[in-house]
């Protein structure tokens, strides 16, 4: 199933139809501010099994999750204040962090550190559902397991996902580069992958 969204101004009659699918356990991909991804809620353990099975991840790996804002960030990472800064600096934007997570996450969504990918997309659609839902997203790229090709088209993620989602949602064009991650949790930033974010600051 596909649905139509605003990128910039999404419905809240859908977005909260969304926010439905999401709390039934279900998976949507969702437009960011990079790329297309899969989403799901991080205490739907379901939702969370059946988003890593569609993928093919590591359960070892850390799992990235989409938050509100840098304030709703806090909430459920220990920041300190370098880390704030940066976070403060630059998000929304085209980065994920990788921050450790506190106890107000399921454990499942870290790995044995708690480590957790933080972001904030610069994109309406995911900043709606976060803030309707009233708790971050998980997320990851729409990438084709088999080939694994980027999905950036709403019909080919539909045409590869759309058997494990509960809806697509066409909210326009993407830039189609994964965004850049940084890990906050070394001595220093540490860029883990360069993508649509710049990284000089972080070399």
């Amino acid at each position: 199933m596909i649905l139509q969204l605003d990128g910039r101004f999404p419905s809240p009659r859908r977005i909260e139809r969304v926010v439905s699918l999401l709390e039934d356990d279900g998976v949507v991909a969702i437009p960011t501010d990079t790329t297309y991804a899969l989403a799901c809620l991080p205490d739907r353990k379901p939702a969370v099994e059946r988003l890593m099975a569609l993928r093919r991840l590591d359960h070892k790996k850390p799992l990235a999750l989409v938050f509100r804002d840098v304030r709703h960030v806090s909430e459920h990472t220990l920041l300190d204040d370098a880390a704030f800064r940066i976070v403060r600096r630059y998000l929304p934007g085209p980065y994920c962090f990788i921050l450790e997570a506190n106890r107000t996450l399921p454990r499942m969504t870290g790995d044995n550190r708690r480590r957790i990918g933080v972001r904030v997309p610069a994109h309406g659609v995911p900043q709606a559902i976060v803030q309707a839902a009233n708790k971050p997203l998980i997320v990851t790229s729409c990438i084709d397991p088999d080939t694994l090709e980027t999905l950036n088209d709403p019909w080919e993620t539909e045409n590869i996902f759309g058997h494990g989602l509960a809806a697509v949602l066409d909210g326009g064009d993407v830039p189609g580069v994964p965004s850049s991650i940084i890990d906050l949790t070394t001595e220093v930033p540490t860029i883990i992958r360069e993508g649509l974010g710049d990284c000089a600051d972080f070399r």
